[in-house]
């Protein structure tokens, strides 16, 4: 009589979730809460609605703001901050590619380069380079200061919004389905936290980085939050057994 084994490996999937923890919120000095940026202190927000920009504390409270005198103040998105200067990202239409411009804290206007494609969204700066996403093709890139295509990866989420960077990975809101999304900087997904638990209509749009914790607007309601975001790890397994048969 032989003995014949027959082994059922055991795989592990890893599914990640993470956690959003509200700290603090306070209503939008502006309608369309469309891009957040952080200066070290204070947070600027770029509004779609009046389309300029507002210096504000994390209380909420104005501080400053001015209205860019280029490209005369027509449907504002993304924002970042360079260390030193602003950029804002305007779009015209959907169908054709926005421009980006860089202005001095106190609303100089500095330089302007035309995006590398359309329906341009959301607006990071990691220390050296800037960072854009485009919903018209589902595309996020890496940009010098003056414009050119440094990297490229697509992302599929259609309603891709403004972005963040912690100093290793980038972040996107999604307004169609109200979450963050961590992404490495060549593309690979890390982990999505889901807004929902804030609001079921969490249309989340304008998102910055302060070095510790995360701000994001909800358009829906013009309110912006401060949240932590918490990866938590699952990991599910397929379990098998080793069967031995038994044969003449």
């Amino acid at each position: 009589m032989k003995s014949v084994f027959v082994a059922v490996l055991v795989l592990p999937v890893m599914l990640t979730a993470g956690d959003v923890t509200v700290l603090s919120s306070f209503y939008s000095p502006d309608q369309y809460t469309n891009g957040l940026a952080w200066d070290g202190s204070n947070l600027w927000l770029l509004g779609g609605f009046y389309d300029g920009f507002y210096e504000i504390n994390t209380s909420g409270t104005v501080l400053s703001q001015f209205k860019p005198s280029e490209p005369g103040g027509k449907n504002a998105l993304g924002a970042a901050f360079d260390g030193t200067n602003l950029w804002g990202m305007f779009l015209l239409n959907t169908g054709t590619p926005g421009e980006v411009y860089e202005y001095t804290t106190s609303g100089v206007f500095l330089s302007t380069f035309i995006c590398p494609a359309t329906y341009n969204l959301g607006l990071t700066w990691d220390g050296t380079n800037l960072w854009m996403s485009c919903r018209g093709n589902q595309t996020i890139y890496e940009l010098s200061t003056a414009g050119s295509v440094l990297s490229s990866f697509s992302v599929p989420y259609g309603s891709i919004g403004d972005m963040a960077y912690d100093g290793s990975n980038l972040y996107f809101a999604t307004g169609g389905d109200g979450s963050i999304v961590e992404v490495t900087t060549t593309g690979t997904i890390v982990d999505t936290y889901d807004l929902s638990g804030i609001s079921s209509s969490f249309n989340a749009v304008a998102l910055v980085f302060d070095g510790n914790n995360f701000w994001v607007s909800n358009q829906t309601t013009d309110i912006i939050y401060e949240v932590t975001l918490t990866p938590v790890s699952l990991e599910r397994y397929t379990f098998g057994r080793i069967k031995t048969l038994f044969a003449d």
